[in-house]
């Protein structure tokens, strides 16, 4: 089935034509800054057409075409030799935690490890570099990865820190461990309830285990980090994204404030990568926007607005319709009332801004699908988005067409949530769980993303999830659930195109086509020839933006 947003066919297959394009009928020298040529150009346009060299002026695309004619008929200031390797759109992120990334690479580090023994070494190792009294926070744990997958609590981190306040988070930051003093310094009241949250407690005493909105009552230690704190967490994001071959982001969740700062920092010229941001949902976000309306800047896009409808699946905060197989009786967590989602869905059509939800059981997303379809009333061009989108009922699934929903979703969770998440669904259940080829033929596209720091950086892996099923591992031999994997092409449009479309951004981005950003990335082989040991070996080589190689 073919997407149903009204303007997708002419903006993939429409031809952006500057009126530069009337030289091309003259062999004589038009100046351009940038030549890229020995390439095999992968342009993604609707005709899959396959390019040898290009020119680039002002950060646009002249022209594309055989080797020998580009080289004759442009002086630029600068060559590239590809050396016969294969050259894509930037790839683009559909989902992501951009601040949240640079912010980690400033915490402890708990990615990997094996025991909440280990974690808590980890901890004052890392505290002993931070002499003070101010916070630790860390993040990355995963107790379904250790041989005892029972929740931790915070005795050992009592003991080590009875007046330093320490928060470590989960891998995918819906649950958190977090000590006495914690507590105390931002005044948590143990005995109340929280909407959407949990505290765990034993023998009446709180363990220090939060689940979801109980974690969001520390969300202001990361909102209110000094301006030098942010900055350098963005500077580091970037510079990380741009050596995986990332050219846009799209940050999952900001505030006012690091929003204004991005901006700040592209207009100083420091960040260079695009950033499509999804403004958090709070009520003085989006009296900020009621205000002051859209960011549509050359590299920052300001128009959606994200939500959360439930919690994750390995903290069993996904809200399912029923119980968990492993939890009998727990349902999982809606993490906002149906009004609350009604009041923003109103709110995003009034001011015309997207609508970015995420939703990870079968419950939230029904009960979102739901929700946007009785504010959209049928096939529209609003692109509004559900998020992950990892347990969708087959009765469900024909709503994303009947609304034009975009379904954003991350190929690595499958095979990083595969070894587990059957225990949490059940046999039945898990059948139409990670069904991106499934959700593919629905809609006609899927945008695809990493959602990092959760999963990994690398934009690769994510192809390589999408089409092998495979972990960068290997694992499991013949691929997860291989019913749904996606045909190499697909996977290459959902990193480029499909994601220019799921942002607004297919008449700049996307493809390679005279008139659009010169927005490219370099990868040493041609992913869709590539069998599954070259995959796995395939290395991203150069990354521009706007022309300029920033890696």
């Amino acid at each position: 089935m073919t997407p149903s947003f009204s303007r997708i066919a002419p903006a993939i297959g429409g031809s952006l034509l500057p009126a530069v394009l009337l030289l091309t009928g003259c062999y004589q020298h038009v100046d351009a800054d940038l030549v890229v040529h020995n390439a095999v150009i992968h342009s993604m346009d609707e005709a899959g057409a396959v390019h040898q060299a290009m020119a680039v002026k002002d950060g646009r695309i002249l022209e594309l075409g055989p080797e020998r004619e580009i080289l004759n008929r442009y002086d630029a200031k600068e060559r590239y030799d590809a050396a016969g390797r294969s050259v894509y759109p930037g790839f683009i992120d559909g989902h992501c935690h951009f601040l949240g990334y640079g912010l980690n690479k400033q915490k402890v580090d708990l990615t990997g490890s094996r025991s909440w023994s280990e974690v808590v070494e980890r901890t004052a190792a890392f505290a002993r570099t931070q002499p003070g009294k101010g916070w630790l926070l860390g993040r990355g744990w995963d107790q379904n990865d250790w041989p005892q997958a029972g929740w931790p609590d915070n005795t050992a981190l009592d003991s080590l820190f009875p007046d330093r306040p320490v928060l470590l988070q989960r891998v995918d930051g819906h649950a958190a461990v977090v000590n006495t003093a914690a507590m105390r310094a931002v005044g948590l009241d143990v005995e109340a309830e929280v909407e959407g949250g949990l505290m765990m407690k034993r023998n009446g005493r709180p363990t220090g285990l939060l689940v979801d909105n109980a974690v969001n009552v520390f969300q202001k230690i990361f909102d209110d980090a000094d301006e030098a704190t942010k900055r350098q967490a963005l500077l580091d994001a970037q510079a990380d994204c741009l050596a995986a071959g990332l050219t846009m982001v799209v940050d999952a969740g900001l505030d006012t404030n690091t929003i204004a700062l991005i901006r700040r920092m592209q207009g100083e010229g420091v960040l260079k990568i695009r950033v499509y941001a999804m403004v958090s949902d709070a009520p003085d976000h989006l009296d900020h926007f009621a205000r002051h309306g859209r960011i549509d800047d050359e590299r920052l896009k300001v128009n959606s607005v994200k939500v959360y409808a439930d919690g994750a699946l390995g903290s069993r905060g996904a809200l399912l319709k029923t119980p968990y197989h492993d939890h009998p009786g727990h349902h999982g967590l809606q993490l906002a009332t149906r009004e609350h989602f009604a009041e923003v869905a109103a709110w995003c059509k009034a001011h015309d801004f997207q609508m970015n939800t995420h939703c990870i059981g079968d419950s939230a997303n029904k009960l979102l699908l739901e929700v946007y379809g009785e504010v959209l009333g049928g096939t529209n061009d609003r692109r509004w988005r559900i998020e992950h989108a990892q347990v969708v009922s087959p009765q469900d699934r024909p709503l994303f067409a009947r609304y034009s929903i975009v379904p954003s979703v991350q190929p690595t969770h499958a095979t990083s949530d595969g070894p587990w998440a059957e225990q949490r669904l059940g046999p039945d259940r898990i059948a139409h769980a990670y069904a991106y080829e499934d959700l593919r033929r629905t809609m006609g596209l899927v945008a695809l993303g990493t959602d990092f720091p959760v999963e990994g950086i690398d934009p690769l892996q994510t192809y390589r999830s999408a089409v092998l099923r495979q972990a960068a591992d290997g694992w499991p031999e013949g691929g997860y659930q291989p019913g749904n994997a996606l045909k190499p092409m697909d996977a290459l449009r959902g990193i480029t195109i499909w994601n220019a479309l799921a942002t607004f951004t297919e008449d700049e981005l996307g493809s390679l086509e005279p008139g659009k950003r010169a927005d490219l990335t370099v990868v040493d082989r041609d992913l869709a020839k590539a069998d599954a040991e070259g995959l796995r070996k395939a290395r991203v080589v150069a990354t521009f933006v706007n022309g300029e190689r920033l890696h």
